[in-house]
């Protein structure tokens, strides 16, 4: 009975060589599914540290480039600075056919290349003007907006909007909007009682909120956000602006005088009154009423750099406002860098 029971039992014991075929096959094929696991997983892990070795060289070298054409722009700066001071001791009026107006066309360096176009200012309609502390000139300067307004397509005339939003006070004009009107709007906001900064923070002025593309276009080309009052330079101002200085200033005159400027630029504010009173037979004093001193000029105290530098990977656009108030002197009023817009 025993010996059966052992006989039983080591047969029992006993594995057919299929079952551990089949056992071996299962070992490998968990084996296998693991090996592959891991192959995977180095694989993720190694193609995640080499995107993120190319990110961090890409990163690098941007930004490396960035600083290089960083370091062009602030040269440009300091070239214009004293293009400016040589331009004012070398002539008493400012005109589009002098050195500074013509557009610098791309000049390549060492890794990338530089162009570049200088502006003046005050040949566009200094917005801040309606800060100017005599009423009758702030007047004045009012009317000279509600036309440039209307000349350009903007729907409704902005001027007492506009010395509302600059004055200090909170007195609201009869057209005009205090903090009492901004603060009913989502989301609410104060009047900045100070001069403009810049032309977008027009689009916060009641009823200047939606303004159309192709007025925008032509108000950032007729238009300027100025520290100081300044008068409109006849030699360089364009035809909407020279348009805006009186009423009975039409295209034809303005751009007669447009074309005669091309050739015989004003070397004095007398030199376009008496081409204004050639071309209507006014009086010389109705004329010299319609142009004072303090609306006209010559020369110019405010010039835009529009600058581009191209260098490797880093396309930087750079802009800048100089102030000229002598021979001597040209500061930095106001800097601004973008991306550079493909031409």
């Amino acid at each position: 009975m025993n010996g059966r029971a052992l006989v039983h039992s080591e047969q029992e014991n006993v594995t057919s060589p299929q079952a551990c075929s089949e056992l071996n096959k299962e070992q490998g094929g968990f084996a296998l599914l693991t090996v592959l696991l891991i192959v995977a997983l180095v694989a993720i892990l190694s193609g995640q540290l080499i995107y993120q070795q190319h990110l961090t060289l890409n990163r690098s070298t941007h930004m490396l480039h960035q600083a290089q054409s960083l370091a062009v722009a602030w040269g440009l700066e300091g070239w214009v600075k004293e293009g400016l001071k040589l331009d004012a001791q070398n002539n008493r009026y400012d005109h589009l056919q002098e050195m500074w107006a013509q557009p610098l066309v791309s000049i390549p360096f060492e890794g990338g290349e530089i162009s570049g176009q200088l502006t003046d200012l005050q040949g566009r309609l200094n917005l801040n003007n309606v800060q100017v502390s005599d009423q009758a000139q702030r007047q004045r300067w009012q009317e000279v907006i509600n036309r440039w307004a209307e000349l350009i397509g903007l729907e409704s005339p902005p001027a007492e909007v506009l010395t509302d939003w600059v004055d200090a006070d909170e007195e609201r004009l009869p057209g005009g909007a205090e903090s009492d009107s901004y603060l009913l709007m989502q989301p609410p906001y104060r009047a900045a009682n100070q001069p403009l900064v810049m032309l977008e923070e027009l689009k916060n002025l009641q009823g200047l909120q939606q303004i159309e593309y192709d007025v925008w276009l032509a108000l950032k080309q007729t238009a300027a956000t100025l520290p100081t009052v300044t008068a409109v330079n006849v030699n360089t101002a364009d035809k909407t602006v020279l348009m805006s200085l009186i009423e009975w200033m039409n295209e034809s005159i303005a751009q007669a005088w447009i074309e005669w400027r091309k050739q015989q630029p004003a070397e004095s504010i007398e030199t376009f009154r008496t081409f204004v009173q050639q071309q209507t037979g006014m009086e010389a004093e109705a004329v010299a009423e319609a142009f004072p001193d303090w609306l006209i000029s010559i020369s110019s105290e405010y010039f835009l750099l529009s600058g581009r530098i191209d260098f490797g990977e880093s396309k930087q656009g750079v802009s800048a406002i100089f102030y000229r108030p002598d021979q001597k002197t040209v500061q930095l009023v106001q800097r601004w860098l973008s991306v550079a817009e493909t031409p």
